[in-house]
C-alpha cells in the first residue's frame, strides 16, 4: 500500500496539469488506501488529542469538526473527488479556504503539532504514502512553498520556524500502520473477473502485495530515522542501509506483484501509461551496480554489454526501473547457481533493444507454480512473477516482448523500446 516514505516530496510535488488528469480517470485504482488514510489520520488525532497546530489539505477539507487551524488549497476551477463520504460535511466557516493556483499537485493531507506530524500522500493508481519523518515533512513544504509564495500560509511558516519537530515513538507509527491496515477496503473485483477461476489468485495477490508493504515501510521509515541519530557507530549504520536496501528491493518486488493484481481485475486491458521520454543510460547507470547485487544474492552473474551514449526512449523511468529490477529478480531465481545474465543493450533501426541472455540457462526443477501469476521457491518461500504475468507489465511501460530460445545463447528475452523523438 505504501512506498518507502523517502520518495514523498519528489512524487508528490512534481506533477503537471497532464498528470493530474491522467489520475482523474483512474483515480479509483488504490481510492481505497487514500480512504484507509483518511480513517486513519481521524484515529490517530482521537488518540493524541491535539488542541494546536495545523491542517492542510488539497483538494478539499479531510478532517471534520478539528480542533487545529485548517487551511483547504483548492484547484482552480474544479475539485477533485477523494474525500471519502461523510454524512456531515465540515463547517467552512472554520476553515481558510486559499485558491492554490494552476500547478497540479497530488492529493495530500499534513498534520503539523506539537504531538505529532504526519504527511498523507494519494497519488493515483501509484497508491498512498505517508511520512512522519521531520526533514521529509519540512522538505515537502518548503517545495510547497516555492509553487506558492504568494499564498498566505505564513502562520504555518512561522510555526516551521520555531517548531522543533521530533520522531514520533515506536509504538505510535506502529499503531497508524495497524489502523491503515484495519481500515483498508480493497476494491472488489469486477462482476467478469470474479467468476473466473482466477480470481482466486487476484484476491491472492492483491492481499499479500498490501499485507506486506506496509509493515515493510514501517519498518524502512524506522531505519532512516536511526541512521539520522548522532554518535551512531559506522558499523551499525553500514548495517541499517544493507538492511534498508533489502527491505526496498522487497517492496519494488510487491509493487510489481500489487501492479499485475491491477491489471488482471480490469475486464479490459490496461491502458497504457502515460509516456515520456526517458534517459536509458542515466538509468543503467543509477542502477546498474543494484541490479548485479540483487543477482549476486542468488548466485547469478549479471554481466552487462551497454554502449555508453543511447537515444532517449518512450517509456516510463519509474515503473521501466521496476520492471527491469524485476526481471532481473526473475531471472536471477529461475536460473542454476552459477549461472550467468546477459544484458545487451544495442539500437535497432527506430527502437533499442535491450535483451537478457542465459547461455547457462537450466530451469530449476524446484520451482512451483502458485496459481496463475507466482512462482515459488520452497526451499527459500521466494515469491514472483511468471512470464505470463510479467509480459504484462513490460508491455504496460511501452515495450514490445519477445521471449525465444536458441542452441547457443540459450533463452533470450528481447525488449524492444520506441525511440523518443528528440524534437518533441
Amino acid at each position: 500500500m505504501v512506498k518507502a516514505v523517502g520518495d514523498v516530496v519528489l512524487a508528490a510535488m512534481g506533477r503537471s496539469h497532464s498528470a493530474i488528469d491522467r489520475d482523474d480517470g483512474r483515480a479509483g485504482d488504490r481510492f481505497w488506501q487514500w480512504q484507509a488514510g483518511v480513517a486513519a489520520l481521524e484515529k490517530l488525532l482521537a488518540v493524541i488529542h491535539p488542541i494546536e497546530g495545523f491542517l492542510v489539505s488539497f483538494p478539499s477539507p479531510i478532517v471534520k469538526d478539528s480542533p487545529l487551524k485548517t487551511y483547504v488549497l483548492l484547484p482552480q476551477g474544479r475539485s477533485l473527488p477523494y474525500l471519502p463520504p461523510t454524512d456531515a460535511k465540515p463547517a467552512l466557516s472554520a476553515m481558510t479556504l486559499l485558491p492554490s493556483g494552476g500547478e497540479g499537485r497530488s492529493p495530500f493531507c499534513l498534520l503539523l503539532s506539537p504531538e505529532v506530524n504526519l504527511l498523507l500522500v494519494y497519488q493515483g493508481e501509484r497508491g498512498l504514502h505517508f511520512s512522519f519523518d521531520p526533514e521529509e515533512i519540512h522538505a515537502f513544504w518548503q517545495q510547497l512553498r516555492q509553487q506558492l509564495p504568494l499564498t498566505d500560509l505564513h502562520p504555518i511558516d512561522q510555526w516551521f520556524a520555531g517548531a522543533a519537530m521530533v520522531p514520533p515513538s515506536y509504538r505510535l507509527v506502529s499503531e497508524f500502520a495497524q489502523w491503515l491496515l484495519d481500515y483498508s477496503y480493497p476494491e472488489a473485483l469486477p462482476p467478469t473477473a470474479a467468476t473466473t477461476p482466477m480470481a482466486a489468485d487476484i484476491s491472492l495477490l492483491q492481499a499479500l502485495a498490501h499485507e506486506v508493504r506496509t509493515p515493510l515501510t514501517t519498518i524502512n521509515t524506522f531505519i532512516q530515522l536511526l541512521q539520522r541519530q548522532e554518535n551512531l557507530p559506522q558499523r551499525t549504520y553500514q548495517y541499517l542501509q544493507k538492511i534498508g536496501q533489502e527491505i526496498q528491493d522487497q517492496i519494488t518486488r510487491f509493487n510489481l506483484l500489487s501492479d499485475a493484481a491491477e491489471i488482471f481485475t480490469r475486464p479490459s486491458p490496461k491502458p497504457p501509461l502515460a509516456l515520456g521520454q526517458t534517459h536509458l543510460a542515466e538509468l543503467f547507470m543509477t542502477n546498474l551496480t543494484r541490479w548485479q547485487k540483487q543477482a549476486a544474492r542468488r548466485q547469478v552473474k549479471l554481466a552487462v554489454d551497454c554502449p555508453s551514449e543511447l537515444p532517449r526512449v518512450l517509456s516510463d523511468p519509474t515503473s521501466l526501473d521496476q520492471v527491469l529490477t524485476g526481471l532481473v529478480e526473475y531471472y536471477s531465481q529461475t536460473l542454476a547457481p552459477e549461472s550467468e545474465l546477459q544484458l545487451v543493450v544495442q539500437r535497432a533501426g527506430q527502437h533499442v533493444k535491450l535483451e537478457l541472455r542465459s547461455p547457462q540457462y537450466k530451469y530449476r526443477s524446484d520451482l512451483a507454480a502458485l496459481g496463475h501469476f507466482l512462482l515459488w521457491h520452497p526451499a527459500t518461500g521466494q515469491l514472483s512473477l511468471n512470464f505470463e504475468a510479467a509480459k504484462l507489465l513490460i508491455e504496460a511501460v511501452g515495450a514490445k516482448v519477445i521471449q525465444r530460445r536458441d542452441r547457443q545463447a540459450g533463452e533470450i528475452l528481447t525488449l524492444y523500446l520506441p525511440i523518443a523523438d528528440e524534437s518533441g
